[in-house]
């Protein structure tokens, strides 16, 4: 029975796939049989479309038209990226063996350098499709290539796992852009690739984290990211059923009840509060919330990427929970400026380089009316990079349903 399994990370997988089989979806195949692939795109033989990690290739040739003429946001957003560190001419990598990443970084061996050159990678992809400089192509190549040389031994201590997170959300970002878009990537050096994102990530990913749901739903994306590049649908479903299972239980609504939902497979409720401080459950509220704004936008940017991602290969996630996502972002955006609401016990807000890319889907694709976000996103473009939000304004203003397959029916 599951509650006599005694070891944690083997009783969360157990809880995780408990009732449901991995099963291929053929959906992708027939939906090219049907003639309804997006122009520019490729599809695998596993049904997958490439490329297809949170950005597709009609998007890329959209932004690229956009920055071209000069228009804005894109033209600074474009210039913000080729101005930061990550988007160096002269970029040089630092990979290790071994990254070895505790609690507020201590010990950091190998871990900044990690998470800074996978920034860097998927910075160098972007700007090299839409300046066809082949430098950044060979420099986007190159950081992929160090790291798959030479990290051996995975990811080590307390922060270890989320670590894994973190830098797999971005690898497959910058190698699906460099394997579809690029001729200069042999194919035994993409295969080393996949190798490193199957052993020295995936192992760290696939159980889950019961603890804080930043941590646990940046895994989820970090998987469908390594599912799609990977070519691997076992990989790509157990990320969907990580959000699945993570996302009702990280934003509350009031029809959740007195209190909110607990994620599945998890014996005990994480934190709402920080340091005995707590504030009223009410619609949009987070799980982490109370503890500071940037860990809360972390877990809000990871759901929202991994769901893009999803949409970008004909998995609607969005829609299975839109009122969360919408409440989130409206309850965040109504105690920031212009905003002037007054914030609730024990809340601060603060802006973050995110919300452009679920603002996209629910207000550009789906029509609804998100005013109070409508009025802080013009406030803080062009957006930055911290951890996985990385460069949403330039990927993802105001791109609308430009290159998406169709939804997938069940």
């Amino acid at each position: 029975m599951l509650n006599k399994i005694h070891f944690p990370g083997l009783r969360r997988l157990a809880a995780l796939l408990l009732g449901a089989t991995f099963v291929l979806d053929f959906l992708a195949i027939k939906a090219v049989a049907q003639g309804s692939v997006p122009a520019g795109t490729t599809v695998s033989s596993a049904g997958f479309y490439h490329p297809g990690v949170l950005v597709n290739r009609a998007q890329l040739d959209f932004v690229k038209q956009k920055i071209a003429a000069g228009a804005e946001p894109w033209k600074s957003a474009f210039e913000a990226a080729k101005a930061s560190d990550s988007g160096s001419l002269n970029y040089i990598p630092h990979p290790w063996k071994t990254c070895e990443c505790g609690p507020f970084s201590r010990p950091d061996i190998g871990c900044k350098d990690e998470q800074h050159d996978s920034e860097a990678a998927y910075t160098q992809a972007l700007l090299w499709y839409f300046t066809g400089n082949q430098t950044y192509a060979d420099n986007a190549i190159h950081i992929m290539n160090a790291w798959a040389d030479t990290l051996v031994g995975g990811h080590k201590f307390a922060n270890g796992p989320v670590q894994a997170a973190w830098c797999a959300e971005q690898w497959p970002r910058a190698a699906e852009i460099m394997r579809y878009t690029s001729t200069n990537w042999p194919e035994e050096q993409v295969a080393k690739f996949e190798d490193m994102l199957a052993t020295q990530y995936l192992p760290y990913l696939v159980n889950g984290d019961c603890e804080n749901g930043n941590k646990e739903l940046s895994m989820s994306e970090a998987l469908i990211n390594i599912g799609v590049f990977n070519d691997d649908r076992k990989t790509f479903e157990l990320g969907l059923k990580l959000w699945r299972g993570r996302t009702p239980a990280y934003i509350y609504l009031s029809t959740d009840g007195p209190t909110p939902v607990k994620a599945p497979g998890c014996d005990e409720m994480p934190i709402w509060g920080n340091k005995g401080l707590t504030t009223p459950y009410v619609d949009g509220l987070l799980q982490e919330s109370v503890r500071d704004s940037q860990h809360a936008n972390l877990a809000l940017s990871a759901m929202v990427n991994a769901a893009e991602t999803a949409r970008q290969q004909g998995v609607d996630l969005y829609s299975e929970q839109a009122k969360r996502i919408m409440a989130a972002l409206e309850f965040q955006a109504q105690y920031l400026p212009p905003n002037k609401g007054m914030p609730p016990p024990n809340l601060s807000f603060h802006t973050h380089p995110t919300w452009e890319i679920a603002y996209n889907e629910y207000h550009n694709r789906l029509g609804y009316d998100l005013p109070k976000m409508a009025a802080v996103l013009p406030t803080i473009r062009p957006t930055g990079v911290n951890h996985q939000m990385a460069w949403e304004t330039l990927t993802h203003a105001g791109v609308g349903d430009i290159g998406l397959p169709p939804v997938k029916t069940p």
